[in-house]
């Protein structure tokens, strides 16, 4: 199955399996850094689109790193 957006689940830090706060799509990778920078203190899946490029994937570690600091 393909995917044509960004798919984004946010969890609780929590740690139980029942900690999942929402699952969001997005068209573009900005708006799903808005929303990862708005969330701090969550935990992220991404799962990324067909199109994804490895422009992309970069982006996501910078921000995953910028989060752990």
């Amino acid at each position: 199955m393909s995917r044509d957006g960004w798919m984004l689940e946010i969890y609780r830090r929590a740690g139980d399996p029942g900690s999942l706060a929402a699952t969001l799509e997005f068209n573009s990778l900005s708006s799903l850094r808005i929303t990862i920078v708005e969330n701090r203190g969550m935990v992220f899946v991404v799962r990324e689109p067909v199109h994804a490029t490895a422009t992309d994937r970069k982006t996501l570690l910078d921000l995953r790193a910028q989060a752990s600091t």
